[in-house]
Parts: structure tokens; sequence; C-alpha cells
């Protein structure tokens, strides 16, 4: 939805930092009425690190991309902009919740000002039950009160409408790049919070009989999951990198246990 007429001088007025979001790739003091990009620091290229091989299977899939976005045009824009992603779209507020609380996404856009309620609150909610998944506003409204209110509110980017095509990608590109740099640790706390919990599975199971051991494994699965998917959060992981990884990740870890079990006779 369209902001209020705003003054346009608040566009490159600085914007004071916030104890715990920044958006520090985005420089608001420059031109009047654009959304300028602070390059991003090139890295080495070398050849693929223990990391990259950890995380190869879920690069080859399409990073999930939730729009909140009433106008027709914005969405149209942004589908075309980022036709590498999976773009889901959502046109008001209420319809937006659903899917963040359904679904698992690599990165949330709002507008600002939605048929029912506004982007800020709809970012709080979000925070609370997904804290790390960049949040980023792409809206018409550029008053100095919204900008801050939507970074205390748990952003980490705010665009102000109309935007070109270069600055959605990169603006999209950097916030992504930002959270696979925390996937790599968040997975290996992860594979020890499934190895742990599977050890203790394992002992207490010893003993029981395999009717009853199988009824139950369903059950200590959804468990086991929920248990990994708090560890993952917590350690800096986003939802939409613990929904690729956990079956592999899972499968894995059951068959060597079992292959143990085999070796040891059990």
């Amino acid at each position: 939805m369209a902001c209020p007429e705003t003054p346009r001088k608040l566009l490159w007025q600085r914007r004071p930092e916030t104890p715990h979001f920044r958006a520090d790739f985005f420089d608001f003091e420059r031109e009047r009425g654009k959304n300028a990009h602070i390059p991003l620091q090139e890295k080495p290229t070398n050849a693929p690190s223990e990391r990259t091989k950890g995380m190869a299977n879920s690069n080859r899939e399409k990073k999930h991309i939730l729009l909140v976005e009433d106008e027709e045009d914005s969405r149209d824009f942004a589908a075309l902009t980022l036709a590498e992603y999976t773009l889901i779209c959502a046109r008001d507020f209420t319809e937006g919740l659903r899917l963040a609380r359904q679904g698992y996404f690599d990165l949330y856009i709002l507008d600002n000002w939605l048929p029912d309620g506004f982007g800020v609150e709809l970012c709080r909610l979000i925070r609370g039950f997904d804290p790390h998944t960049p949040i980023m506003f792409y809206s018409a409204c550029a008053y100095q009160r919204d900008l801050h209110a939507a970074y205390r509110a748990g952003a980490q980017g705010y665009l102000v409408k109309p935007v070109s095509f270069s600055e959605l990608t990169q603006a999209v590109a950097r916030l992504l790049s930002v959270a696979r740099e925390k996937d790599f640790e968040a997975r290996r706390a992860m594979l020890a919070a499934v190895r742990e919990e599977l050890a203790i599975r394992r002992m207490e199971n010893a003993g029981r009989l395999e009717k009853a051991k199988q009824k139950t494994l369903r059950a200590k699965e959804k468990v086991l999951r929920d248990k990994a998917q708090i560890v993952f959060l917590a350690a800096g992981g986003t939802r939409g990198d613990f929904a690729r990884e956990w079956l592999s990740v899972f499968s894995e870890e059951v068959r060597a246990v079992r292959r143990a079990d085999v070796a040891r006779g059990h």
C-alpha cells in the first residue's frame, strides 16, 4: 500500500544506529531518492572448503522468499527481479502471518503499509517464532520514524520504493549471504545435538521389545526434530535451511547408529 506523502529530504538524513540491528549495506545519505548499495568486500576464491562441501546439497535448491505486498505492480516487479528464487506472495497482513508460520523461508520482504495492518507489527510477530531469518522492508514509507520502527522490530534492511532491478537483487543477495555464514556452525550444533540424543535413545531402548520400539519411533522422531530445530535456530541458522538439512542429517545419523548396533551384535 502506498505510504502517505513524505518529505523527500528525509531519505538522505543519517539514520541513528540501533542497538541490535543495522542495515549497514545501505547509505541513506547519498543522492536524493536513491537506495545506494555499498559494494561487498570480495573474498578469495580458493578450493572448496569443508563448509562449501557441507552445504552443497542445500545450495542446489532455490532459496524461498516470502513477499508480503498488497500492490500488484510491486509483486510483479519482485517476481521478475527475483526469478532465481522461489517467491511466495501474500497480499495482506493476515495472509503473510499465516504463510510465515506454516512455511520455511530464507528471507521475508515486507511492505510497511498493508490493508489490514502494519509491516512493523508483522515483523515483530515473525521474530517471535523465527529469530534469525533476515527481514527486509520494501516500502514507499520514508519517514525516519518508519525506518527506526522497522529496525527496532527486528529488520536488517529497508528499501524505499521505487528501486531499480540491481538495488533489489543486491539487497536480497547480501541478506541471504549473511544468513549462510551462520549456517555452518548451526549445522554442527544440530549434528552434535542429534548424536547426543540418539545415544541416549539407544541406551533407553536397548532392553525394549522391537514391537514397542516401532510404535514409539515416529513420536520420538518428532521430539528429536523439534529439539534439533531449537538448537539450529539458537546457533543462528534459519528455518528454511533447517528444513533442507533435517532429513539428510537424521537419516545419516540413524544409519550410523544402526551400523554400530549391528557391529556389536545387538
